[in-house]
């Protein structure tokens, strides 16, 4: 009677361990998706915006909508400059939904003509990114006589207009004459044509 008992315990320190390697191995296929590629729209992804006085803060909002049946899933966010604060918790937008990713640009940094790009990695067509792309001229602040600039923001600082039309770092963009384009369809070199 002892035998048996110990030829069982030996099979069990054996099979027992395969068992579980086993269970684990169809638990972890079974339970896992693979999350297919993802067609997105951005509204105005190429934006033009008026210039601003260096050390203002331009406010930049994008409206990004999932139109593909998965899931987009935000890898990750990467500003071409240190100087555009991100987002740091989008995770996934869902299928048929939208939402709504606000960067902050920093002007102190920059003077004159800045163009940026915003990239967002994830599971979308055609190449696995996204790019946001926008330009304005950062004007140095005057020591003398005010320009246009200074006193324009001064001016709807102190108005009632930004309280009825917004502020103009929000809103205070143009886009290219087709606004069906978007930065993954931009020409690289239009010129070569």
């Amino acid at each position: 009677m002892m035998h048996i008992h110990y030829y069982i315990y030996k099979a069990s320190r054996v099979l027992l361990p395969l068992v579980i390697i086993g269970m684990t191995a169809v638990m972890e296929t079974a339970c896992t998706k693979r999350v297919r590629p993802t067609y997105i729209t951005v509204s105005d992804s190429i934006r033009h915006y008026y210039p601003v006085v260096s050390g203002e803060v331009l406010d930049l909002t994008y409206v990004v909508r999932n139109e593909g049946d998965d899931p987009f899933l935000i890898d990750d966010i990467q500003p071409s400059c240190g100087c555009i604060d991100a987002p740091k918790d989008i995770d996934a937008i869902p299928p048929h939904d939208s939402i709504t990713l606000k960067f902050s640009f920093d002007t102190t940094k920059n003077i004159g003509y800045v163009r940026h790009s915003i990239r967002l990695f994830g599971n979308v067509l055609p190449r696995g990114m996204a790019v946001l792309t926008f330009d304005v001229n950062v004007v140095p602040p005057s020591f003398d006589q005010p320009d246009y600039e200074e006193v324009h923001s001064q001016r709807r600082a102190n108005n009632v207009e930004e309280l009825v039309d917004g502020k103009a770092s929000e809103k205070g963009y143009y886009t290219t004459p087709d606004a069906s384009r978007d930065s993954r369809q931009h020409v690289r070199y239009p010129w070569r044509d």
